[in-house]
């Protein structure tokens, strides 16, 4: 061994007597597994650093001992945040680092206020964050890709229904303008020949005028139900209330109706999706509830367009529905639940076996004319 590292053992020994836990914390800085290092406090250069700090940043003792903490910053990306924990005696920092390499490096540091041979010193624990970080902003590429991708497939979905509601229009007003008025046209013949007609062909003309009769109230049955003319003309309180009683006509249910709350100059969209899931709500209840009574209700509830449909039907497993509703067997919930989603609105659905069914559905209430929902 050389004189200058007897010298050196031997000044060690001296400083251990002196202090028996320098000696400790010494081993325990050069033997952690986790990267260190020692700063002065006021020009912030390196005056110790550990194995596990020079194998991270790929630099010798010599040149770490050179440089400044400034030295290992990425500047070229400002990813750094600094903070004072209370007390003023701990810092805390996220930086963006590079290896001598040029690689960049994320390190979360823990900075003490030590004192270090008569000085002020801060001794940094680093931790290598590099990998975490890498991964969180793979994570929000992912995130926001898929967010991209929803919102065009939601966009998609929101000029479906708006073809599917211009096709529902045009074909209601051929069927009404069109056959509608053809057969009223041959109804009328007919009854004409009913009335001058022989009396061996008066029987069967007026089997034929009963036949363009029933045509004719199914061809206004299916233009009703495509786009009733209400829904644009008298608004959305008015066609649910004919559709209500129409279909609850057919039924023989006790329908029930209430519109006092609901507000006025409903933007069309959203009339149109109120009305699209009270249609299917109340189909569901005429093909499957076996109820006595229907009750259908418009109102403000926290300043949104509130609609709900209840029966006092036999009801119906919820989570069995939802199961085949996602396996493609039953599509009207699922229906409901993407419409009132593409409008901003919110879904609730009770229901038990033996306890009727509650739709709950609410709309955010644009105003025509306003962009604003209030």
């Amino acid at each position: 061994m050389s004189p200058l590292r007897v010298l050196a053992a031997r000044l060690q020994q001296l400083v251990d007597r002196i202090d028996p836990q320098a000696g400790r914390y010494r081993m325990l800085f050069e033997s952690s597994p986790l990267p260190m290092w020692v700063l002065d406090d006021e020009s912030l250069r390196f005056v110790a650093v550990n194995d596990a700090a020079l194998r991270l940043y790929g630099y010798s003792r010599d040149e770490f001992l050179g440089m400044s903490a400034s030295d290992l910053r990425r500047h070229d990306e400002r990813r750094d945040f600094l903070r004072n924990e209370p007390g003023g005696s701990v810092y805390r920092g996220v930086f963006r680092h590079a290896r001598k390499n040029g690689e960049p490096l994320d390190i979360d540091g823990v900075g003490h206020l030590v004192g270090w041979r008569g000085r002020r010193a801060r001794l940094v624990v680093i931790n290598d964050i590099t990998e975490r970080q890498r991964t969180q902003q793979a994570l929000e590429h992912v995130n926001r890709e898929l967010e991209l991708s929803h919102e065009r497939l939601r966009a998609l979905s929101r000029r479906l229904l708006e073809v599917q509601e211009e096709e529902r229009g045009r074909l209601a007003r051929d069927l009404h303008d069109d056959i509608g008025q053809a057969l009223t046209a041959l109804k009328i013949q007919l009854e004409s020949l009913h009335r001058a007609g022989e009396p061996a062909l008066q029987a069967r003309v007026a089997e034929g005028v009963e036949t363009v009769q029933h045509t004719l109230e199914r061809v206004r049955q299916l233009s009703l139900s495509l786009r009733p003319p209400q829904l644009d003309d008298l608004g959305l309180a008015a066609a649910l209330r004919s559709h209500l009683d129409r279909q609850a006509g057919v039924a023989g249910l006790a329908a029930n109706f209430d519109a006092s709350e609901a507000p006025q100059d409903i933007e069309p969209d959203t009339e149109t999706a109120c009305f699209r899931v009270a249609q299917e709500a109340i189909n569901n209840v005429l093909r499957h509830a076996r109820a006595h009574a229907v009750w259908v209700r418009l109102f403000m509830a926290g300043g949104r367009l509130a609609l709900s449909v209840r029966d006092d039907g036999r009801g119906f497993d919820l989570e069995a529905v939802r199961r085949r509703g996602a396996s493609g067997a039953s599509l009207g919930l699922i229906g409901m639940e993407e419409r009132i989603a593409l409008a901003g609105g919110s879904f609730e659905l009770r229901a038990a076996p033996g306890q009727g069914t509650v739709l709950l559905a609410t709309f955010p209430l644009r105003r025509q004319g306003s962009e604003q929902a209030a």
